[in-house]
């Protein structure tokens, strides 16, 4: 078996992984683990990381590690992906510039002008990866967790031959955050969750076969005030208060629970955002605040256990760092074992939400098994949360073609279709700043005097 990371210089990313591997020694004993990264530094330290892990735990990996993708890459099984162009630098960029011009970004990453400046670095880069893929191991999956996912994803999908799956947690979470509110075991429940990545939505809910979106309303009204809740046979006692104004407000007026959060589900919503957020400047770059605190830790960490020689405790190892990435791991086991589980992808549309265009990537359960992915019919959608979905993926194409084009013209199109313009002449200056703060990292695109960007 060989797999290989690129971007594997995440902290974040990178050791979830290995982690995965580590408590399952059957499965990944004497497997060839490619690790590519442009940073050096973080490479090494990786590689440093992923020599003790193999040697701790008696797994015989064979490690190739590059700066240079393609001087690994040939005869992959899978690929896995998550890069981030420019860095923590860049993403601070997408967040100020709009910022700037008075526009709140939580994240940044999918949606809004952050997410458009994601996308015009991180498409090209998909592309040619997907491209060498095609030359050097064209039967392998590639598992892309690179943000904006679902634009990724779709031009990978058009660009290229490779198969790519977009991946992501945020279903789960989502699940998961309604039952700890209705204070139920995860195991008692079901849901049906379909959408866009970061904009997903639980159409259904039950617990133990019965409709749950009655008590979850009862839960989230504003006045209710008790602990308890009787539901049917049961009583509900929840274990947190929901938290999250934007997405219960339009969970009350749609009959479907957005998610993965407000700070996701509000870039999609701008318009909402001011009015139902409280203190929502504090709202502002929420995500890069976290990664700035947490991200030196596990950098430490890292360094800690792969170069200091600090103890690995097997269980807690594999639990602490694994989070968004346990999904991956979970489709290989249920593809190799044949098990059948239900994951959450995101893949071209084909049919399974009726009243969302063919082709555009969507986020669907799918079960998985050895013959591979089996997406859920879903047919159409409940035509309250359709008119956001609908608009946003019908600029996925104008967004690719600018990246691959370095078409300053059209990525300012793509903008003026964003719900977060709200003034022509401020969008197309905002668009230009952040293009021309960026474009050492944009080389398709020129500068305003014609000179074309550092490569």
């Amino acid at each position: 078996m060989k797999i290989v990371i690129i971007g594997a210089g995440s902290v974040a990313f990178t050791p979830a992984i290995l982690s995965g591997f580590s408590a399952d020694q059957r499965r990944y004993a004497g497997a060839t683990i490619g690790l590519v990264d442009v940073n050096e530094e973080a490479l090494d330290l990786i590689v440093a990381f992923a020599q003790r892990v193999s040697k701790e735990f008696n797994l015989d990996w064979k490690i190739m590690a590059s700066t240079d993708r393609r001087t690994v890459m040939s005869g992959a099984d899978t690929v896995t992906t998550s890069i981030g162009v420019g860095g923590i630098p860049a993403w601070q960029v997408d967040l100020d510039v709009p910022f700037k011009h008075g526009i709140i970004q939580p994240v940044g990453d999918t949606s809004g002008p952050g997410g458009l400046a994601r996308a015009l670095r991180h498409i090209p880069i998909l592309v040619q990866i997907a491209r060498d893929m095609e030359d050097l191991c064209p039967t392998a999956t590639l598992y892309n967790f690179t943000n904006p996912l679902t634009v990724i994803t779709q031009a990978v999908t058009r660009l290229s031959k490779i198969r790519c799956i977009g991946l992501c947690i945020g279903p789960e979470l989502t699940w998961e955050h309604l039952c700890r509110v209705c204070g139920v075991e995860k195991d008692q429940t079901s849901a049906i969750i379909a959408g866009i990545n970061h904009c997903h939505w639980v159409v259904d809910f039950r617990i133990k076969g019965e409709d749950a979106f009655p008590l979850l309303r009862s839960i989230l009204s504003q006045d209710s005030k008790r602990s308890e809740w009787k539901f049917g046979s049961q009583i509900a006692r929840p274990q947190e208060t929901a938290k999250q104004p934007l997405c219960i407000r339009l969970f009350q007026h749609f009959g479907a629970y957005p998610g993965p959060g407000d700070g996701h589900v509000g870039e999609f919503f701008p318009q909402l955002m001011r009015p139902l957020i409280e203190n929502v400047e504090e709202f502002q770059a929420e995500a890069i605040k976290y990664v700035y605190k947490s991200y030196p830790i596990l950098w430490q960490k890292m360094e800690d256990i792969g170069k200091k020689g600090a103890p690995i405790d097997t269980e807690a190892f594999a639990k602490e760092l694994a989070w968004d990435h346990t999904q991956f791991l979970d489709i290989l086991v249920s593809q190799q074992d044949n098990l059948g589980r239900v994951q959450y992808v995101n893949i071209p549309n084909r049919g399974y939400i009726h009243n969302l265009p063919e082709d555009v990537v969507v986020e669907v359960p799918a079960t998985v098994d050895a013959a591979g992915l089996h997406p859920f019919a879903l047919g159409d959608l409940p035509e309250t949360i359709i008119p956001m979905m609908a608009h946003k993926v019908a600029s996925l194409n104008l967004i690719i073609e600018a990246a691959m084009e370095g078409s300053r013209e059209k990525a300012v199109q793509a903008f003026l279709n964003d719900p977060h313009c709200t003034d022509i002449e401020k969008g197309i200056r905002m668009v230009n700043e952040l293009i021309d703060a960026e474009l050492e990292y944009l080389p398709n695109f020129k500068r305003k005097d014609g000179a074309a960007a550092a490569a």
